[in-house]
């Protein structure tokens, strides 16, 4: 029988689980919610013990359809969330009230404000990797916070993880953690000139030296070393075999999946190797927040922009990572918070459906005029940083913005401020692959996934905008494709390239064309867009003590 494996995704609401074909199809897909804790603005914590058990449940439901006999491997991958874990295995309290269910502190967690920019102030050589300033959602202003503000819980920690890392520790028991976790959110240091360390002046600048022994010095990568075999324990705790032979992939930060899963799709005529196509394509990862990954064979260095992180996705190859810390949680939030919204729910039962709505009534409202739905927003315009800004600017402070609202609590008014907040995020996203493009990056097309990537407006709308092609993937599911690559990379028996085995399971692809009619527009919207920017920072320096 031809063996199946299992790519698992920890997102920022919910654990799934999907069961793939060793050429990519999906067989099935299962979702368990998780809950997130935000006991005070800025502050939003996690259970491990919760999502363990969540990720029990995801894959017992997949043996209880398919059998445990044909499952080959595993691999997990997560947000970049900060575990604490002490001696003995068990969760340690990350929040004030001492609670050990919350024993993480998530991706989008802002408590570290302080720390982030005291790290920053050292100036440090490392930082030179993460776009020149370290970001707050990164783990090592989070450990300094605990170490400042929870110095008990801090001193009880005896493993911080990753949550990937933390997962697949859990499924073996190895200590190894990812280089792509620890590259893209620790400061670990690797190149192509052999370094592979942590820099111990870094934590020592920093007031941290006492914590190398709690984050590891042992190291997984990508189709290079002996993958583990899930444990006896874990394997009868996920519903598979206890004497099974599972093994358990490299894992990863959830968008950098992505980035496996969708890379290598290719349109069926298409004779471009997957080597011709990893250099011009910008990836797109669109959920809650948005990634915005670019690969090359050479270390090009970006500002605002996180990276060149070398070998954390393919090996030999250096990543860029960009992003917006909200995309689908600013939509979310503008929707829902306009009066129109509640009587919408109400009458269609589901958020999704509502947003459907909405597009539909776009579409309504241009029929008589004739004129592109873009121009619908002429007169309003959204600084989206809402949650600050990651990438270029790689400003926590910045703050959102909204001009041209009027009084009306219309669904036609709430239809035209959702597609204003498409535009401005599309117009983010041209921010940051402008600012790549300016420093050697050429871009022929983007490819997209992730929950805001299953509405056509939004696909448009960026293609407009970005001025390239957008490319979607015929797999709707490329965090989980890309997770469980990594696994069936990890049951290779022979040394077998992770590009084959990309082109093998990375699918097909359709494509949609920039509209050249409304170029002009939306230049003329990016001008106004850049403009709300620099208004912000002179509203700043005018209100400065």
């Amino acid at each position: 029988m031809n063996p199946l494996f299992v790519g698992v995704d920890v997102g920022t609401a919910s654990v799934r689980a999907g069961l793939f074909t060793e050429n990519g199809e999906i067989l099935q897909i299962v979702v368990k919610e998780i809950e997130v804790d935000n006991p005070e603005p800025g502050y939003y914590q996690q259970s491990s013990d919760e999502i363990w058990n969540a990720t029990s449940f995801v894959l017992k439901e997949i043996v209880a359809k398919h059998g445990a006999e044909r499952i080959a491997g595993i691999s997990f991958c997560a947000t970049c969330s900060l575990v604490a874990i002490d001696s003995t295995g068990q969760p340690v309290s990350i929040c004030k009230s001492g609670n050990p269910k919350w024993n993480i502190i998530m991706w989008m967690d802002h408590r570290a404000h302080e720390e982030a920019t005291l790290i920053n102030e050292t100036k440090h050589q490392v930082l030179s990797y993460v776009g020149g300033s370290i970001s707050l959602e990164m783990e090592t202003p989070k450990i300094l916070w605990l170490k400042t503000n929870l110095n008990g819980s801090y001193s009880k920690t005896c493993h911080f993880f990753d949550l990937c890392d933390y997962l697949r520790w859990k499924a073996t028991g190895s200590l190894k953690r990812s280089i792509c976790s620890l590259v893209c959110k620790w400061t670990f240091v690797h190149n192509s000139n052999g370094n592979c360390s942590w820099d111990e002046s870094y934590f020592q600048e920093i007031g941290l030296s006492d914590c190398l022994t709690k984050i590891g010095n042992s190291i997984s990568f990508p189709m290079v070393d002996k993958h583990d075999l899930i444990s006896e324990k874990s394997a009868m705790d996920l519903g598979l075999k206890i004497s099974s032979d599972v093994r358990v992939g490299f894992s990863m930060i959830d968008a950098h999946a992505g980035v496996l899963g969708m890379i290598g799709c290719r349109e069926n005529e298409s004779n471009l190797a997957i080597e011709e196509i990893l250099t011009t394509r910008l990836g797109m990862i669109c959920g809650t927040s948005t990634c915005i990954m670019a690969l090359s064979r050479t270390p090009v260095t970006v500002p605002g922009v996180w990276g060149p992180y070398y070998g954390v996705v393919l090996n030999e190859m250096y990543l860029l990572e960009g992003g917006q810390s909200a995309s689908g949680k600013l939509v979310d939030h503008i929707v829902s918070s306009h009066l129109a919204y509640s009587p919408l729910l109400l009458e269609l039962g589901s958020h999704g459906a509502v947003l459907d709505e909405l597009e539909a009534i776009l579409q309504k409202q241009v029929i008589p005029t004739g004129k592109h739905l873009q121009y619908l927003t002429k007169n309003l315009h959204i600084w989206p940083d809402f949650h600050g800004n990651r990438s270029p600017v790689g400003d926590s402070a910045l703050r959102g913005s909204v001009t041209g609202l009027t009084i009306s609590t219309s669904r036609e008014d709430l239809a035209i401020l959702y597609l204003a907040t498409i535009q401005s995020l599309a117009y983010g996203s041209r921010h940051i692959k402008e600012t790549m493009e300016e420093a050697g990056y050429c871009f022929h097309d983007v490819v997209m996934c992730g929950g805001l990537a299953k509405s056509s407006l939004y696909l448009s709308i960026h293609a407009d905008v970005m001025g390239i092609p957008v490319v979607s993937p015929s797999c709707s599911e490329a965090v989980l494709l890309g997770s469980a690559i990594s696994a069936a990379a990890s049951c290779q028996k022979q040394s077998v390239q992770l590009l084959g085995i990309l082109a093998r399971m990375g699918g097909s692809c359709s494509r949609i064309h920039p509209d050249l009619t409304v170029k002009r527009f939306h230049n003329k919207k990016y001008n106004v867009f850049l403009k709300l920017l620099d208004d912000q920072l002179g509203y700043r320096k005018m209100m400065a003590d």
